[in-house]
């Protein structure tokens, strides 16, 4: 026992090192369950609970009976439009409350009232912040550590049907809630012991046939000076369900406002980038973020001399595995086998970061599709310090 405890808080301190969330959900310190009044939801990897920005976010689903995987209504409806709007609204006959995932914005649909507040993407789904939601439509939440579970907590979604307080319901509930474990557990073991296809190596003769990444969290970033080619990069990594970690110089987030509005509204991730280390530039950057997105960021990308002393004053300083920058003459199959050479002998976690210009727009959309060929799964960087 004594043992694992030390494993998981090798584990803990290497997620706030980091400044990044590990692959969800199987190497997660921490398991948020869900309740509707007096129900506990199945735990599933993508109606999990989540911290962003110092807040909770909840699926959009909880919110809907049909969807909420217990049946239990709160007197609201939700729903999605992933067309080029992107929104999420959830109403009820007197309101309804809009999300705007590519402006990031949050309005009130029938007084043009606007709130703070954003909806993200996560898993491929969109959530919401609780406490907006909440707050909006007069609903009450909870959040509590469950006693008997190490690193487990309830977030828990009232109105005036609930019965049992916090407290009772937690000692009440405590079977069904190691039952939802246990069957999340299970879950991941099944997904863990399934057998990869064979796959035949003609397929894709320039794919290394001794590459297998499927041990390899691969966390992408993109450094970026210009927006010029952020566009098409974004357009690829949304045809390819892929999330990334942007680190923008300051004058992009101060000057092309739409295209960060973009990045965050659709599931990715931004941070700052400081050639030079300078804080001043780092701060101008996360101001500018701030007053646009109502999002701070602590992650910044800066030379490896400046980081000591950046992280003493709060800043997650990226620690790229590999950072790599195609010529101008490579072809897409080519740039995409070096880089699955260059990490065939990593193991675990690779950070890897790409010059964000018209060269790796090009092959992309290569890269991509032979790192799943390989196995190798990119996972989503968020920051975990404030």
């Amino acid at each position: 026992m004594k043992k694992k405890h030390h494993i998981l808080s090798l584990l803990l301190a290497a997620v706030l090192f980091l400044g990044i969330f590990l692959p969800e959900p199987a190497s997660a310190a921490e398991l948020y369950f869900t309740a509707i009044n007096d129900s506990v939801a199945p735990l599933t990897s993508d109606n999990m609970p989540c911290r962003y920005g110092g807040l909770l976010y909840v699926p959009y689903t909880v919110f809907n009976a049909s969807q909420n995987g217990i049946g239990v209504s709160l007197g609201l409806n939700a729903s999605y439009n992933n067309r080029s709007g992107r929104s999420v609204s959830i109403y009820n006959l007197k309101q309804m409350l809009t999300f705007d995932l590519i402006n990031g914005t949050c309005r009130d649909d029938m007084t043009g009232m606007t709130y703070e507040g954003r909806a993200i993407m996560r898993n491929g789904k969109p959530y919401v912040p609780l406490y907006t939601v909440c707050n909006f439509f007069g609903l009450e939440y909870s959040y509590n550590q469950l006693p008997y579970i190490s690193q487990g907590y309830l977030v828990r979604i009232k109105n005036s049907d609930v019965v049992l307080d916090d407290t009772v319901f937690i000692d009440t509930a405590r079977r069904l809630i190691n039952d939802r474990l246990r069957d999340y557990t299970q879950s991941l073991s099944s997904a863990e012991t399934t057998p990869t296809p064979p796959t035949s190596t003609s397929t894709n003769p320039t794919t290394p046939a001794d590459v297998d990444g499927s041990d390899v969290a691969t966390y992408l970033a993109f450094r970026c000076e210009s927006a010029e080619d952020l566009p098409s990069i974004l357009s690829t990594l949304d045809s390819t369900g892929q999330y990334a970690l942007f680190f923008l110089a300051p004058q992009v987030i101060e000057e092309d406002s739409d295209l960060v509005r973009r990045m965050l509204g659709t599931g990715h991730s931004v941070g700052v980038l400081s050639q030079d280390g300078d804080e001043d530039a780092l701060n101008r950057g996360r101001l500018a973020l701030e007053e646009l997105t109502h999002t701070r960021t602590t992650l910044a990308y800066v030379p490896e001399a400046a980081r000591a002393g950046l992280e003493e004053k709060g800043w997650v300083c990226w620690k790229e595995t590999l950072f790599l920058e195609p010529s101008s003459t490579v072809g897409g199959n080519t740039f995409a086998s070096t880089v699955l050479n260059r990490l065939g002998t990593r193991r675990r976690t690779v950070y890897l970061t790409l010059e964000g210009g018209s060269n790796t727009a090009r092959v992309l959309s290569v890269l991509l599709r032979q790192l799943s060929s390989g196995n190798y799964t990119v996972a989503i960087p968020m920051e975990t310090r404030l």
